[in-house]
């Protein structure tokens, strides 16, 4: 699980470059390598070699929420009442201060300035009947953009906020189920691909069985136009569309919108054609 871990985060490495992690699962047993840097350097033959298990998580970070520091380095990873949590998101929350405030009010103790960390304290202190319970009352409590993916001892979650702002795609590989940011790195480790995770959808993923609810009323969707002019892979497929494909369409739209302007306000004289933009 460590070395696909490490192909699926060095296929995202355009995501994040300030620093990388993964959490493994063996057993009982919890193995943890992180550090400051590109995927490349924070992790050596030798690291990759000991993060042994069947389960995995792994994150590359581009701080925008928190420092940029060793403390803040995801995922993020907590022990409560003998379940461990590791929690890699990637987004905002917009409530983040109230909910800090009011956890802090409570007698809660933050180790980092991430509002990830917010998600892990928010499912330990959840009172619901079972852990499932637990995650999808914290997901209810945070608002903002984000996809998260979640690994609580033996179980992997992924999670996308009910507008549908960031990118989480579910795949397969021999039998086991792959969450990922882009389809990009269900490439790199070979997976094949099963379908989006949708807005407002949580998936809960053991060994081969998966799990599916939808707690939020219907939104509209709000896709981040940023996924598709900067932050993903040309040879991607998000929000059901290929990126290259994408941005040559958004290139054709713009070169035909600067046309129409040129019609009406700059004609070159003389010439029998009209002032565009160059690609």
């Amino acid at each position: 699980a460590g070395w696909l871990t490490y192909l699926g985060l060095y296929a995202l490495q355009h995501r994040g470059e300030e620093s990388a992690g993964i959490v493994v699962r063996d057993g009982n047993k919890i193995n943890v390598h992180k550090g400051m840097g590109l995927v490349c350097e924070v992790f050596s033959e030798s690291s990759i070699k000991e993060l042994k298990g069947d389960t995995a998580v792994g994150h590359v970070r581009y701080s925008t929420t928190g420092s940029s520091c060793v403390e803040n380095i995801q995922p993020f990873c907590a022990y409560h009442k003998k379940t461990h949590i590791s929690v890699a998101h990637n987004g905002n929350l917009t409530n983040i201060a109230a909910l800090r405030q009011l956890m802090e009010d409570k007698g809660s103790i933050f180790q980092t300035s991430m509002d990830s960390e917010i998600i892990a304290h928010l499912i330990a202190a959840g009172c619901r009947r079972n852990i499932e319970e637990n995650i999808i009352a914290a997901m209810k409590s945070i608002e903002g953009a984000y996809s998260l993916v979640l690994m609580i001892d033996d179980m992997l979650v992924g999670a996308r906020d009910p507008y549908g702002f960031r990118p989480l795609c579910l795949g397969k590989f021999e039998g086991a189920y792959v969450l990922a940011s882009e389809t990009s790195a269900l490439d790199l480790v070979r997976a094949e691909y099963v379908r989006d995770i949708e807005p407002g959808e949580i998936v809960f993923i053991r060994k081969d069985k998966i799990d599916s609810v939808k707690p939020f009323c219907e939104n509209r969707k709000a896709h981040c136009i940023f996924e598709y002019i900067y932050f993903s892979r040309p040879d991607s497929n998000i929000f059901g569309n290929n990126v290259y494909l994408c941005r040559k369409r958004l290139g054709e739209n713009l070169a035909l919108e600067c046309k129409l302007d040129c019609d009406i306000v700059t004609p070159v004289p003389d010439s029998g054609c009209y002032a565009a933009i160059g690609f």
